[in-house]
């Protein structure tokens, strides 16, 4: 084991070396200055907050309860801004929120299965939400339902060496690019939870349907309806050992102009294939599967926490409908991982997944599922 994952190993103690000395140089009065925020209750958020955001460092405000403010920002110029309020009475929740989205770099390879690799374009997405939302919550079973305003806009990206999506000529441009695309939308969702973590890992399964509608206003020649559902299970085989599986399934069905290349169905990375880019294959439906054999491979003595390997195994698919779906299609990965768990949260994860487009390596500080 010690030689399989020497790489695994040696990123994360790098991470581990980065995350000191950011902690050691800091300043006295920087060490105040985050002592203050904690107190007037500010939370520090890290993590990817979209597309190929990289790295982002936030702030979340919840003091003023029932009113909450969240704002984060990339270093890559991704942005992401939430404001509103949130009324949570245990069985129920009710919120309004005002939502500012900034993608600064994601990557388009088109649509299907057949497009290469090394050719994407590169854009730049801006999307303001207005919404409002009700959650039910009784025993196991989650329903929640919401209504909204979105507007959406494509421009430049911030990586000017990359060929553009807006430089495209008229007749391979997708839908969505030189429109300004703006929805009324309408969702409904409902969850069946049956899971519960016990020893380091997590048993049951769980279970999410949802639908939702878009109805193109201002001027957006757009309709579509989204269906899409989730399935994980964990089967436990000893205290050390476990099998995790999710299956992911969406279909969107478009009026007028259609779906617009940014609300396509994606696959890749956590959605279906880890040995691929974020959103490498996009498509109106898409259906994968995703599996990980755990085993514990070292306890913290007082029981805290605990670190395990992971086998993966991914496949998946898109296509214009299920009925155009067929097993010669599925793009597969294969791969292995490390992960950190303490206090019932996963800290920290990385795996390295093989694809028929080379390798992927990839570091979360949070769980894929």
């Amino acid at each position: 084991f010690r030689a399989l994952f020497a790489p695994l190993i040696i990123v994360g103690k790098a991470n581990v070396k980065l995350v000191g000395l950011a902690v050691r140089n800091l300043q006295p009065r920087e060490i105040s200055l985050l002592d203050n925020l904690a107190e007037a209750g500010f939370k520090p958020r890290f993590g990817s907050i979209g597309p190929r955001s990289g790295i982002a460092a936030g702030l979340l405000f919840e003091r003023w309860s029932p009113l909450f403010l969240e704002t984060a920002i990339s270093i890559r110029g991704s942005q992401r801004h939430i404001g509103g309020l949130a009324i949570d009475r245990g069985n129920y929740l009710l919120s309004a929120s005002y939502m500012f989205q900034r993608d600064a770099e994601p990557h388009f390879w088109g649509n299907g299965l057949n497009s290469n690799e090394n050719e994407f374009v590169a854009y730049r997405r801006d999307r303001q939400e207005i919404s409002l939302a009700g959650t039910l919550r009784r025993s196991s079973v989650t329903l929640s339902a919401g209504a909204g305003y979105q507007d959406n806009s494509v421009r430049r990206s911030y990586d000017n060496d990359e060929l553009e999506i807006v430089d495209l000529p008229d007749s391979i441009k997708p839908y969505g690019v030189d429109e300004r695309t703006k929805y009324v939308l309408f969702d409904l969702n409902a969850g069946f939870d049956r899971s519960r973590f016990t020893g380091f890992s997590r048993t049951g399964y769980y279970l999410e349907v949802g639908s939702a509608l878009f109805l193109g206003t201002d001027g957006t020649d757009s309709d579509f309806w989204r269906v899409n559902g989730q399935f994980t299970g964990f089967v436990p085989v000893n205290p050390r050992q476990a099998l995790a599986l999710r299956g992911i399934a969406e279909y969107n069905q478009g009026y007028g102009q259609g779906v617009p290349f940014t609300h396509l169905a994606v696959m890749g990375d956590l959605r279906g294939g880890r040995a691929y880019r974020q959103n490498r294959f996009s498509d109106l439906a898409m259906l994968a599967v995703m599996s990980e054999w755990r085993y514990e491979v070292w306890r913290e003595l007082h029981e805290r926490g605990r670190a395990e390997t992971f086998f993966l195994a991914d496949a998946g698919t898109v296509s214009n409908s299920f009925r155009n779906m067929s097993l010669k299609q599925l793009r597969w990965s294969f791969g292995l991982g490390l992960r950190l768990v303490f206090e019932s949260e996963v800290r920290w994860l990385a795996w390295l997944a093989f694809g028929r487009d080379g390798a992927e390596f990839s570091v979360r500080f949070t769980r894929v599922f």
